[in-house]
């Protein structure tokens, strides 16, 4: 029943050769102490305007020369000036001066840090920010955009909240809102991830911020720095993100100079490491109180860089300490771990825990997921504080939402048996599909344990996903025997609980028994389970015409799936009917299925009604279930809308969603799209030429039997060097099937 349009297209790689004499192009990065030498004048100029407006007791004035300070912008950082203009704006009841002061008493910003100041400093801002949203002040939007992502000022934490308002600046202009938009795509926070889309951001914005930085703005140099730092728009360049840095490193900004100490730390692409030259950049970060500095530092000291030629833990402690204080989540958890063994007598051992215990809430409510999912453990165990379910359910749904594969795995394990929270075998999917979600940086020190895990994980998904397909109902109600002639809808229930071993041992054959009982009383769903072990021989003897007729009663009374597989029946020829009214039957059926929910159904309809069978064709139509069954996730309706964005047909021609299309599917295991998107890396359409990527994709697919794919190897293999060959070999060795995507979590 299914069938997919094939692309396999075939790329022309072409090199540009240049003479040996010919002139060094340089960089932006490398011309940018010039173009900062032309706009010092200006820069200077609106200092010293904004200076004088807020010695007359501008607020707005106040807060904005604050900011300038901070960054060192027309002027040397001074972080005690910048804190006292923050207070003197927060005083005059300015928001932005709020948040601003909020800010700095979280962080200890030319102040002793203080949380409980810092979240009243939030809570007025709050109340304050919308007023000045309202006035199209972008700084405003993203004040009040980070204090829905953190939950801070009283506020619930939405980062769906959060990026509806930074996508509202974006949409005004505002490039570093659009920068905080692409970093959501990017870690899937508030919506669900896509890196595809957060790279186009990426790359469109990286100029802009360039040339912001190029007129003197210190805030856009330290984006751009971390952008070429980091492999999000796929140019990482070490060298470059440091040229970005350096001037509001040399200014005095703090965030610059800790960053510029991690890029000599690590070393990467071309950058050496230098442990002598992080630990002096580090130093003046450490200086004006930058917590992520201290932290490292005491990183260093823990593996023995730090200078000295020996490992400290004692020094190292006393860093991660001053850092927590500071407000760093990290450090925070950091703290935490290493107070667990710690203390001799019960009364030391008792205040431990309980410090402990107030390290990780305070990481976990920095949104930290590492210290999310430990205060979780906590809450669960009781350890510190009172076992509290519910407590430990939030914190272990914050941490999974970022991606602790440790939370995601508790999590399901919760759903599946009731635990806490309300059993549910599709939540319980859900969290094990969310582990599939893997997209960790290959640099991560986890990253080897986590693709185990992973791995693992996609083998459960599996059965629970046999256990649902099969027709028993993801809530299975409290686990007590029903009398036998109890209503059907609680026989079924019993027969779900001895099939899943919900509260007892499984025993298929008994679960049967009560499904054929409540069968026997009417139930639908029953009648569907029922069906599929007909059709399938498993706990039924093989038989066909029983199936047959089991579906079409479940379908007939409003069962989608039972709609689905019995028009799929039809559409085969299993009726006696002739095949122009088994086609329309069919159709019939389809509908049914498709308008009641089931994905397949939909796909199934979009394939008749593209080509007129068993009807008239109607390609609008046809378009309109593609994309709810896309939506859903349904492979074959994404590989199929992919081919269409390709060509052009009945959608937009658009190349970059066809492949965005594609590689969903193709993460789920579909070969026809695994050989789409391999076709699309090979020839750079919609995506960048990559012909590892095309190496991988193709295998996979010539894994599952897809020959083309197979033919296409051959020819591509002898292009690719030594280490591209080592390179397209570790991937496929290492993929993970992505199952995010199924079953309605796509939206």
């Amino acid at each position: 029943m299914r069938c997919a349009i094939i692309f396999g297209l075939m790329g022309i790689i072409s090199l540009r050769l240049f003479s040996q004499d010919a002139p060094v192009k340089l960089t932006r990065g490398e011309l940018l102490p010039d173009k900062l030498k032309a706009a010092a004048p200006t820069l200077a100029a609106r200092y010293a305007e904004t200076l004088a407006k807020a010695e007359a007791g501008d607020a707005a004035a106040q807060q904005h020369l604050s900011r300038l300070l901070q960054w060192g912008e027309g002027a040397p950082v001074d972080l005690l000036k910048a804190f006292e203009w923050a207070k003197k704006s927060a005083t005059a009841n300015h928001a932005l001066g709020q948040y601003r002061l909020g800010i700095m008493y979280r962080f200890g910003t030319g102040v002793d840090p203080d949380e409980e100041k810092s979240n009243e400093y939030f809570k007025r801002a709050a109340a304050g920010l919308p007023a000045l949203v309202a006035a199209d002040q972008a700084a405003a939007r993203r004040a009040l955009a980070h204090l829905h992502y953190r939950g801070w000022g009283g506020m619930k934490m939405d980062k769906a909240a959060a990026l509806r308002e930074f996508q509202r600046g974006a949409d005004a202009g505002d490039v570093l809102s659009l920068n905080e938009v692409a970093d959501q795509y990017w870690d899937g926070r508030g919506v669900r991830r896509d890196r595809d889309r957060a790279r186009s951001i990426y790359r469109e914005i990286l100029p802009r911020l360039m040339t912001l930085g190029e007129a003197g703005s210190v805030q856009a140099m330290y984006a751009a720095g971390n952008l070429w730092g980091s492999p999000r728009t796929g140019q990482r360049d070490y060298s470059e993100s440091i040229r970005w840095f350096r001037p509001g490193a040399e200014q005095g900004f703090a965030g610059a100079q800790f960053l510029i100490g991690a890029r000599y730390s690590k070393g990467w692409e071309g950058v050496p490491k230098d442990d002598a030259l992080a630990m002096n950049w580090y130093r003046k970060a450490e200086a004006q109180g930058h917590s992520g500095a201290i932290n490292n530092i005491g990183y260093m000291h823990s593996t023995g860089r730090s200078g000295d030629g020996r490992q400290d833990y004692a020094k190292a402690l006393a860093f991660y300490r001053r850092a927590a204080e500071r407000g760093n989540a990290v450090s925070q958890n950091n703290v935490a771990l290493r107070l667990k063994d710690e203390g001799e007598t019960d009364e030391e051992k008792a205040a431990l825990l309980k410090e402990r215990f107030d390290w990780h809430r305070r990481s976990a409510e920095n949104d930290y997921h590492r210290g999310q999912f430990n205060l979780a453990q906590m809450y669960d165990a009781g350890e510190g504080v009172e076992p509290d379910l519910a407590q430990a359910a939030k914190w272990y749904r914050r941490a999974a939402a970022n991606d602790s594969l440790e939370a995601q795995a508790i999590l399901s394990e919760m759903c599946r048996t009731g635990r806490g929270v309300p059993q549910d075998l599709k939540l319980a999917r859900h969290w094990l599909a969310r582990m599939t979600e893997f997209n960790r940086d290959e640099e991560n020190q986890f990253v080897s344990r986590e693709r185990s895990v992973v791995k693992a994980v996609v083998g459960k998904h599996g059965e629970l996903t046999a256990l649902l397909n099969d027709g028993w109902p993801a809530r299975l109600g409290e686990a007590e025997v029903p009398p036998e002639d109890a209503p059907p809808a609680e026989q079924f229930l019993q027969a779900a609980r001895l099939a899943v071993g919900l509260g007892q041992e499984v025993d298929d054959t008994a679960a049967l028994q009560w499904a054929q009982r409540a069968a026997d009383g009417g139930l639908p769903a029953a009648q569907f389970v029922l069906a599929v072990r007909y059709e399938q021989g498993r706990g039924r003897s093989l038989d066909d015409k029983k199936a047959f007729q089991l579906y079409k009663l479940a379908a007939d009374q409003g069962h989608a799936a039972a709609a689905n597989q019995f028009g799929a029946k039809l559409a085969k020829g299993e009726s006696v009917a002739s095949a122009a009214s088994n086609a329309a039957s069919a159709r019939k059926y389809f509908t049914r299925a498709a308008e009641g929910g089931h994905a397949d159904g939909m796909f199934n309809l979009a394939m008749q009604l593209a080509v007129g069978t068993g009807g008239p064709a109607d390609d609008a139509a046809a378009v309109k279930w593609l994309q709810r069954a896309a939506t859903l996730g349904q492979p074959d309706a994404l590989n199929e809308l992919g081919a269409r964005h390709l060509a052009g047909q009945g959608v937009k021609k658009d190349a970059a969603q066809a492949a965005r299309l594609f590689r969903i599917a193709a993460w789920q295991g579909h070969a026809v799209a695994q050989y789409n998107y391999g076709g699309l890396c090979q020839s750079g359409t919609g995506v960048d030429a990559d012909l590892v990527e095309a190496f991988v994709w193709w295998v996979l697919a010539a894994q599952s039997g897809h020959e083309r794919s197979a033919d296409k190897l051959d020819k591509l293999f002898g292009k690719l060097t030594l280490t591209q060959q080592s390179r397209g070999r570790k991937e496929v060795a290492n993929w993970v099937p992505q199952l995010f995507v199924q079953h309605g979590e796509l939206k």
